[in-house]
């Protein structure tokens, strides 16, 4: 599927209103306060955009004063997982292309943004960009694809474990 990233965003949904949102889970390795590994993304809804707000430190840093390059992926894969959380739709990542277009300094507030480009059938085309002020440091384009409860259960989650997606 051919997207154009200038086209509007599909809606959200009325299932959750514009304002914050709890993390996936807490021991999520992007917005999770129980993962001391985590950034702590906070997330939350404006309109048919999910925005999250975060600071990296030396536990994410690649070379010396810049954050490695996976954990600028991962959130920009945890910010399209969070566009999940309006749908109230269990989906997972099966792809996530990455432009690389800025270095990440560490110890600054970092903004990652994504919205729902488009549907077909089961899965989710989602456009993600992580910006520092007004310079945008990537973007990425996922794809997620709508799985049943099942697949987290049959993996270890529990009911009740991830409510921000219906489980």
């Amino acid at each position: 599927m051919d997207l154009d990233r200038d086209a509007a965003p599909l809606p959200l949904g009325d299932l959750v209103a514009d304002g914050p949102f709890p993390p996936h889970h807490p021991g999520c390795f992007g917005c999770g306060p129980a993962n001391p590994a985590s950034p702590q993304i906070a997330f939350g809804r404006l309109g048919d955009t999910v925005r999250g707000t975060f600071t990296l430190d030396e536990r994410h840093q690649g070379a010396p004063g810049v954050a490695h390059g996976g954990i600028l992926a991962a959130a920009l894969d945890d910010a399209c997982g969070a566009i999940l959380v309006p749908l109230r739709q269990p989906a997972v990542t099966v792809k996530l292309d990455v432009t690389f277009c800025a270095p990440a300094r560490l110890h600054r507030d970092f903004v990652v943004t994504a919205v729902l480009a488009a549907r077909e059938g089961r899965k989710l085309f989602i456009d993600t960009t992580l910006t520092d002020g007004d310079t945008v440091i990537a973007t990425g384009r996922a794809i997620f694809v709508e799985v049943a409860p099942e697949h987290f259960l049959s993996l270890g989650a529990t009911l009740g474990e991830m409510p921000t997606i219906g489980l």
